[in-house]
């Protein structure tokens, strides 16, 4: 028959105590420090996580931001140069404007003194015509005095159209 030995059951007893005490004095420590550590380690993960997030939505904040300020600047400068060159062409216009007024003058006054000019030879060519009318009439009439009195009046015509 088998015999039962007392001194394997103490052992197996001891060794139940030994991993009961274990379990309570160094397995539940080391298990509870691994869980901290998992969580610190998770919520770091996800602070992580949460940051980059927060950094991809600022950075995309930031680009539409930054495209619409490009966008606003090609309009402030398209404006710009549609508002230039309206002012560039009433400027333009307004010298077109003043150009013809000044040509319009400038003719005006040439047209005037054309006519003075006109005005004036007729009184002289009137009052030489009246002086050689005077002198044919006070001289005898020959052909020698109207030939002299014609190139009298020839030469002083000549004279005044040349002064």
């Amino acid at each position: 028959m088998l015999k039962f030995d007392w001194n394997f059951l103490w052992t197996i007893i001891d060794l139940i105590i030994f991993f009961v005490l274990m379990k309570v004095f160094l397995f539940k420590p080391i298990k509870k420090t691994l869980d901290a550590r998992k969580e610190l380690v998770d919520k770091q993960f996800k602070d992580a996580d949460d940051a980059q997030k927060q950094a991809e939505e600022l950075k995309e904040k930031y680009q539409s931001e930054l495209d619409s300020v490009e966008n606003e600047k090609k309009q402030i400068i398209s404006d710009a140069r549609a508002d230039a060159k309206i002012e560039y062409n009433k400027i333009v216009d307004k010298a077109q404007g003043e150009a013809e007024k000044i040509k319009a003058s400038a003719k005006r006054a040439a047209e005037i003194e054309t006519e003075k000019a006109k005005k004036a030879a007729k009184e002289q060519i009137a009052a030489l015509a009246m002086e050689a009318a005077e002198k044919v009439v006070s001289e005898k009439a020959s052909a020698e005095s109207d030939s002299r009195l014609y190139d009298e009046f020839l030469n002083e015509s000549s004279d005044e159209n040349d002064s």
